[in-house]
């Protein structure tokens, strides 16, 4: 068996424009990057957010990828340039850290012939930023949202999902479980993140109709914020 240099993994995910999820996994691809995801979600900016934008619609490709650490201020700043992140409505990305991963996906991702093309690249992006992540009965999102933007949420963005392992209608300790569900993301300085989930709590926590758990992960370097 060999043994590769670890380096340190991270989760990168991306929001952009419809269609252009593909662009971007290209662009990974081109750094011998593999394991990439793509989902389609939302933004939950109103109609005169997105003509003041000037964008047609709100519809998001949402790409999950893991990466080096060492990779990451050059994927980024590639990204930026061919994505202009730093534009209003074109996209944000961000890095979450992980705490493990399975032993198979660092030996990949550091291959040697994967690190070669490491720069010093420095990003000036390193925010104090969390994800806020909020998982509710279907079509609750605005209620959600409009609880976030009274305490300060700029944005967000809205995604499908159901729940796993319970029929219809089916009871947890006196509570009637909704399989299909929404879970909104959103993206909020540090120094916010408790008003912001306090405020999504009251509003539409477990023991209102919205049934919504709130949660938060740490974010590190983001781009397009």
């Amino acid at each position: 068996m060999t043994n590769y240099p670890l380096d340190r993994i991270k989760l990168i995910v991306s929001i952009l424009k419809r269609d252009e999820g593909g662009k971007l996994v290209n662009l990974f691809r081109s750094h011998n990057l593999y394991y990439d995801y793509i989902t389609l979600g939302q933004g939950t900016a109103s109609s005169e957010v997105l003509d003041y934008l000037g964008l047609e619609n709100n519809e998001k490709d949402v790409v999950i990828s893991m990466a080096p650490l060492s990779k990451i201020p050059m994927l980024l700043t590639q990204a930026n340039q061919k994505f202009q992140l730093e534009k209003p409505g074109h996209g944000i990305m961000f890095t979450i850290p992980l705490s493990s991963v399975s032993a198979q996906i660092p030996q990949v991702l550091c291959k040697p012939e994967n690190m070669k093309e490491i720069e010093a690249i420095t990003l000036d992006h390193k925010t104090q930023y969390k994800l806020i992540l909020t998982v509710c009965n279907r079509d609750n999102y605005d209620i959600v949202m409009k609880a976030a933007k009274s305490a300060g949420a700029r944005g967000g963005t809205l995604f499908h999902a159901r729940r796993a392992g319970f029929e219809d209608g089916e009871n947890f300790f006196g509570f009637t479980i909704q399989p299909e569900k929404d879970v909104v993301a959103i993206l909020a300085e540090r120094s916010q993140c408790k008003e912001i989930m306090e405020a999504i709590t009251k509003a539409a926590g477990i023991e209102t109709e919205c049934h919504a758990i709130v949660l938060s992960v740490p974010v590190d370097e983001i781009m397009g914020i």
